[in-house]
């Protein structure tokens, strides 16, 4: 007799009025770390069955929806993941559940309907939103759900309830994150060649620092917690033996928020010989580098390091709140570079304030350092966040329906920006940031580094070795004929605005 599943988790695929899916087909598969801890957090309970969907994998066709919405037991709990870029699936799939099986719960989470829970609230599908870290609240509402009892007053959720919209008090931050559950790889094992991200952990969540354009800490503030070294080795270990990893991704916000946590993992990493086995790649910040930790981070076999540089300008980095200055990051990248370990960073054009001058000084500025994947993006204002908050206030915001122009890749899509700034006007900065992308590849040293090189475009395109001798050549090829393309129409626009003088 086949085992009925009561819950269904879905991470939505991104809108392709967001993003052409010819761009979509070769960036990586984010791996949908949020819905992994929430199962693994509910399958502590044994009389729970879920299942997880993700579109960016399995698209969701009506004839799919059904399906799995009758193949699902009583009751019914159907909770969906989301960020800015894919609310309006997300809203789209829980309206059509609602058609589908009317007395099914449908719960939405995630950073988007934390920060826009009465958006949320406001359409048919949706009955419950669940605001921050999810794992306990959503333990919770399942298991009142289940008994048939009341959960209106559960921390850390927003509900309808007599044609108003009530918001219960935050949920606390879950303070040793040692208490939750392994994570549970196999439930995705299913599609591991899909996910380019499959083999990589999580050891810590949040980031002390207050950058005014990240939309993380809508979740988790400015607090900083990390699991405990003997626990993120453990689950690396689950990726070698049982997964066969030989690249482990951190997925952290920055993995030396804490540098004696940090050398403490390192140390243990070589102790129990995984350096030896896998490479590593994180993310970090330029200041938090220096010369002790950087030795330690070569000996653990780090293959790949990413900093965020944003900008040329310290009057910007002020600005955004960053808390370190440009040379911070560029000494960093040197020093990096200077051990053989690859450099990946970002860039954000579109600042306020910014002018034509301080993106030539970025685009200067990186061709100076030795860096091995670069992204230039422009300024995306998320909801939640205090850039977006100060833009709201001036109504210098553009938001399309269902927020399809808010990715800060927008500009390979369509021509709305959601933030332009003062003294530029959009198809100058979509022109600048179209080319400084471009410009970087189509370099020898660049065309090179994609012949050489494991990740591209900032790191979310992964490389293959060999790749060009695969099928993934032809969509690269199909990619850069799209992206000239849309480079060419956005600089004749710009053309014609000079010339109209508008």
């Amino acid at each position: 007799m086949q085992i009925k599943n009561n819950i269904l988790l879905i991470n939505p695929a991104i809108s392709t009025k967001t993003q052409e899916k010819i761009v979509t087909d070769v960036i990586r598969a984010t791996f949908p770390f949020s819905l992994g801890h929430l199962a693994g957090y509910l399958l502590q309970d044994k009389s729970i069955n879920l299942k997880i969907v993700d579109e960016q994998i399995s698209p969701l066709g009506d004839g799919v929806i059904q399906q799995l919405i009758a193949e699902m037991d009583e009751p019914k709990i159907i909770g969906i993941s989301t960020l800015t870029p894919t609310c309006s699936r997300a809203y789209e799939i829980a309206d059509r559940i609602k058609e589908l099986a009317r007395d099914a719960t449908v719960i939405i989470g995630g950073v988007h309907a934390s920060v826009m829970p009465e958006e949320g609230l406001q359409h048919k599908g949706v009955d419950v939103v669940v605001r921050g870290e999810g794992e306990v609240t959503f333990a919770e509402l399942i298991d009142r759900i289940k008994n048939g009892k009341d959960y209106s007053d559960i921390q850390g959720i927003s509900i309808k309830k007599d044609g108003s919209i009530i918001h219960n008090q935050n949920r606390p931050l879950i303070k040793d994150l040692d208490l939750l559950p392994p994570f549970p790889y196999s439930l995705f094992e299913e599609h591991i060649d899909k996910y380019t991200g499959f083999t990589s952990v999580q050891t810590s969540r949040g980031c002390p620092y207050g950058c005014i354009f990240c939309s993380q800490r809508s979740i988790s503030g400015r607090s900083y917690r990390h699991v405990s070294s003997e626990r993120a080795v453990k689950d690396m270990k689950t990726l070698i033996e049982k997964f066969d990893a030989r690249l482990i991704r951190i997925m952290d916000d920055n993995i030396a928020a804490n540098k004696k946590r940090l050398m403490g993992l390192l140390n243990l990493i070589i102790k129990e010989g995984l350096h030896k086995k896998v490479s590593f790649e994180a993310p970090m910040r330029g200041d938090n580098m220096d010369e002790e930790l950087l030795d330690k981070l070569k000996e653990a076999n780090f293959s790949l390091l990413t900093f965020g540089l944003e900008t040329a300008s310290d009057r910007l980095m002020k600005l955004i709140n960053k808390g370190e200055t440009v040379d911070d990051v560029v000494r960093a990248i040197r020093m990096t570079s200077q051990k053989g370990i690859s450099i990946g960073t970002t860039l954000i054009f579109g600042l306020p304030t910014e002018t034509n001058k301080d993106r030539w000084e970025a685009m200067k500025l990186v061709s100076s350092l030795p860096l091995d994947s670069v992204r230039f993006n422009i300024l995306t204002p998320y909801p939640g966040t205090p850039i977006y908050n100060e833009l709201i206030k001036e109504n210098k915001v553009l938001i399309k329906e269902g927020w399809e122009n808010f990715s800060v890749q927008y500009m390979w899509q369509g021509d709305d920006l959601p933030y332009v700034p003062d003294g530029t006007n959009k198809y100058e900065l979509m022109f600048f940031t179209m080319f400084a992308n471009l410009w970087f590849y189509i370099r020898p040293s660049g065309i090179w580094k994609l012949f050489t090189k494991s990740v591209a475009g900032g790191n979310v395109v992964s490389l293959k070795k060999r790749w060009y001798f695969s099928s993934f050549l032809f969509k690269m090829i199909r990619v850069g004929f799209y992206l000239t393309k849309r480079f060419a129409i956005i600089f004749f626009r710009m053309l014609v605005r000079k010339t109209l003088g508008k």
